[in-house]
């Protein structure tokens, strides 16, 4: 996919909702005098994008105290500095510090719908077309269906597949898919647990099996943990991460679903509160459409178009 053409996407739906926040900068800029309830208008405007009221809050004072003492600055270059340094220390790769010759292991977590089986498909084949060996472990025992998509996934990125019976223990089957995986001479395991409420206290301690097995069977620094989160989920985003951070001991966070009128802001938030990196953007439903995140580019599309 064209570098332009990923910006293009990453933007398209957050279209109305970001040139009102800039509109609304630019015209508090320019005013000599501003009234109280122009600054508020600009924190609701920053809420509406998924930041959450104290991080929008936090932008609206340092932009107030940038305007008493900047005149002759640039309101876009100031809001572009803020935004990026929210980001700071983001990485987005996978196995930064990977042992060579050692399996990989990717565990997707995450409720229901927000897109864990496709994300899965997406990396076995970004993961294929970078040299590895990738193997789909369907541990999502509970639903024939959702197997079966993993399924139709493996068959699209030309990589090994595994499954146990319906029903069966996740646990149990990611044991044998791993042990199956190493067999085939795989160089990479991605497991698709189930869709779980992040009330649930069984389904979260299913999850934390997995993640105990998992463990087992792969060195620490060859695994990776990460949460699928919808970018249209807003505040519901944040409790699920809250359930699960402890549970899957998560070491990054995938947004989907990024076409489709996401705001931008859950973004800053998620790395603020929880300073787990953003590691991937789905920006579509085709099997490439899975984006490394870059934060200066991300930025700068949000500001300078």
């Amino acid at each position: 996919m064209e570098k332009e053409g990923i910006w293009q996407r990453w933007m398209q739906g957050m279209g109305k909702m970001k040139e009102e926040v800039k509109e609304h900068f630019s015209q508090l800029w320019t005013k000599k005098e501003v009234q109280e309830k122009d600054w508020e208008e600009l924190e609701e405007l920053l809420i509406q994008t998924d930041m959450g009221p104290a991080l929008a809050m936090e932008i609206v004072e340092d932009f107030r105290e940038f305007k008493k003492s900047s005149r002759e600055s640039s309101w876009q270059e100031w809001l572009y500095q803020k935004l990026l340094s929210l980001l700071e220390g983001n990485d987005p790769s996978l196995f930064a510090t990977a042992k060579e010759g050692e399996l990989k292991a990717i565990i997707l977590s995450g409720v229901n719908g927000v897109g864990k089986t496709t994300v899965a498909g997406k990396l076995a084949f970004l993961f294929n077309n970078q040299g590895e060996r990738a193997c789909l472990i369907a541990a999502d025992t509970f639903r024939a269906a959702a197997m079966e998509q993993l399924e139709i996934w493996a068959q699209r990125a030309k990589c090994h597949y595994f499954k146990g019976t319906e029903g069966a223990d996740p646990g149990a089957v990611v044991f044998d898919g791993i042990n199956y995986a190493r067999r085939q001479g795989n160089t990479l395991v991605i497991i698709d647990t189930a869709g779980r409420s992040h009330v649930n206290r069984n389904l979260l301690a299913e999850l934390e099996k997995v993640v105990r097995v998992t463990k087992k069977l792969i060195v620490p620094s060859n695994l990776e943990s990460i949460l699928v989160v919808d970018a249209l989920a807003g505040q519901n985003a944040f409790l699920q991460a809250q359930s699960l951070l402890p549970v899957a001991d998560l070491s990054g966070i995938i947004l989907t679903k990024w076409d489709s009128q996401a705001k931008g802001g859950i973004v800053f938030r998620i790395k603020g509160e929880f300073d787990l990196p953003i590691k991937y953007l789905g920006v579509g439903e085709g099997i490439e459409d899975l984006v490394p995140f870059d934060s200066e580019e991300f930025v700068k599309a949000i500001i300078y178009d």
